[in-house]
């Protein structure tokens, strides 16, 4: 017994201290900005090949390997399942499925060789063992465990204290048990604290589509800050030309998705303004 508890103790600490750096998302997609000057955002093909046409739901022009998780797109911008892209070394610009990319990801760059498990559990089956140094695309992050993006599938792996800290960056999911909630206009500041608007607040800013930058033409002239139940703040800039858009980290998100009727065409942000007791149509502008 005491001989297999030495030959097993080794593995055991190469287990507990393998660690990784977890990079956080550029905002920018800086290599591509180094090389061009032009400002996109990093978009990572998930699927092993990746159909381009010439425009949404147009010809297909070309094929892109992506190679599950091992190559990046540079996005000009992204909405209605569609994004635009730079494609052929930068040469041409292209429409592909927006579902296929992972929008500007944190990275896991293991510092130790790493396993990777099949679901979020320590007596999972074991389905790779990554080198040191390998870097992968985090689809998700939960308290423990990061599932990333392999070539050709996912899994996940647990973190250890060793590993480097994310740093935090937003999503909509973080907006959740709205306590109190300011809007500041350039005439104006009013706070609401009534639960019922509150509620319908955090529904239409959680019911979302990422652009995947920012968003052309918008004027963002007023504030939106949310007090959360468990002491944190988000801060976002709202557009003001009727567009339901916000903006937080230089990057815009279309709120009120999916809530109205397609039939009566986009829906205005009057749905949030009114809210305040803001008069609508807002008419703020740079």
């Amino acid at each position: 017994m005491k001989r297999l508890f030495i030959l097993l103790l080794p593995m055991l600490l190469f287990c507990s201290f393998a660690s990784a750096d977890i990079i956080p998302p550029e905002g920018v997609y800086q290599d591509f900005y180094a090389w061009t000057g032009i400002e996109t955002t990093p978009g990572v093909i998930l699927c092993e090949s990746l159909s381009v046409c010439d425009q949404r739901n147009g010809q297909k022009v070309s094929t892109l390997l992506g190679a599950g998780g091992q190559h990046t797109l540079p996005v000009i911008e992204a909405w209605d399942g569609w994004a635009k892209v730079y494609y052929s070394d930068g040469n041409y610009v292209g429409w592909v499925r927006s579902d296929y990319l992972l929008m500007d990801p944190a990275w896991y760059l293991t510092n130790d060789d790493t396993f990777v498990y099949a679901y979020p559990d320590a007596i999972a089956p074991k389905i790779a063992l990554l080198e040191e140094g390998k870097k992968l695309p985090i689809i998700l992050e939960e308290a423990e465990w990061v599932l990333v993006s392999l070539r050709n599938a996912t899994g996940w792996i647990r973190k250890t204290p060793r590993d480097t800290a994310v740093n935090t960056w937003f999503s909509p999911d973080m907006i959740g048990n709205i306590q109190i909630a300011t809007l500041s206009v350039p005439d104006n500041a009013i706070t609401i604290f009534d639960q019922a608007k509150l509620t319908t607040l955090q529904t239409l800013l959680t019911n979302t589509e990422d652009t995947g930058g920012k968003v052309a033409g918008c004027p963002f002239m007023a504030q939106l800050s949310l007090t959360l139940s468990d002491g944190a703040t988000i801060t976002m800039d709202l557009a003001t030309d009727s567009c339901c858009v916000y903006r937080i980290d230089e990057r815009d998100y279309r709120y009120a998705r999916n809530l109205f009727d397609p039939n009566e065409g986009a829906p205005s942000n009057e749905c949030l303004f009114d809210l305040f007791g803001i008069p609508t149509p807002v008419k703020y502008t740079e």
